[in-house]
């Protein structure tokens, strides 16, 4: 959806006892055309990798195996860059993919608007009212999606180009602070690296971060857990019904 425009219909999210996310997504999805349905699996997707586990253990991955596999002074600014680039672009991706989504499927913006609510302190604000600590929170632990849907859902206005400059900029945020990290995490290595001591047990911890079934078992775990909360958590539906 390249265009701009409004939520003609300022219906409000309120706990009642009938429907959850999962099932407005579902109703969404069963009254929408073939393209939107795309859209809207693109949107969940990225919901659940930013919003579950996914996001906390690709990346990690990635980088521990990139240390593993360089050595030398240059292992820092490899990681450094590879962080950087590898979560920017993934970043607008899913931003620009949520901002396309939300902006079709209003009942389920609403709807991942009130889970969103719960998962964070405080009321919701828009990217320019936010402080340089708070972009920098909500972007690093929930990604562009929850950027994006906060965007549409506080201005009420619709549309990728609308809100393209704010989904960029959130992105190479996030990049950039996966990048520090990257660096530093690079740097403690090629530190352990070079004092005897440490070097073998630094290269066992290295292995270890770098094997795919450490991350697969978080996911699996994390995947449980989010499960076993939801079961907890009260039901909400959006009020009334179609976009």
């Amino acid at each position: 959806m390249g265009g701009t425009g409004t939520w003609k219909d300022e219906r409000v999210v309120r706990p009642v006892a009938a429907s959850t996310l999962r099932s407005v997504v579902a109703a969404d999805f069963r009254s929408s055309s073939f393209w939107r349905r795309l859209t809207l699996i693109g949107v969940v997707c990225w919901l659940a990798y930013e919003w579950g586990p996914g996001n906390e253990t690709v990346t990690p991955w990635m980088i521990a195996n990139i240390i593993h596999h360089n050595s030398g002074l240059t292992v820092i600014p490899v990681t450094a860059a590879v962080g950087f680039v590898f979560t920017a672009v993934q970043q607008m991706a899913s931003g620009f993919t949520a901002l396309a989504g939300f902006s079709l499927f209003h009942r389920s913006a609403r709807a991942a608007m009130t889970r969103l609510r719960r998962s964070i302190d405080g009321a919701p604000r828009a990217w320019d009212d936010l402080g340089r600590g708070a972009r920098c929170a909500l972007v690093f632990g929930l990604g562009t999606t929850a950027v994006a849907l906060i965007q549409i859902t506080l201005t009420g206005e619709v549309g990728v180009r609308r809100h393209a400059s704010v989904i960029r900029r959130s992105a190479v945020l996030c990049g950039a602070l996966v990048a520090v990290v990257a660096a530093t995490v690079a740097t403690l290595a090629y530190v352990g690296r070079r004092i005897e001591p440490l070097a073998g047990p630094t290269e066992v911890v290295l292995r270890l971060l770098g094997n795919p079934l450490l991350w697969i078992g978080l996911i699996v775990a994390g995947m449980t857990v989010n499960a076993l909360r939801r079961r907890t958590r009260p039901t909400v539906v959006l009020a009334g019904s179609g976009d």
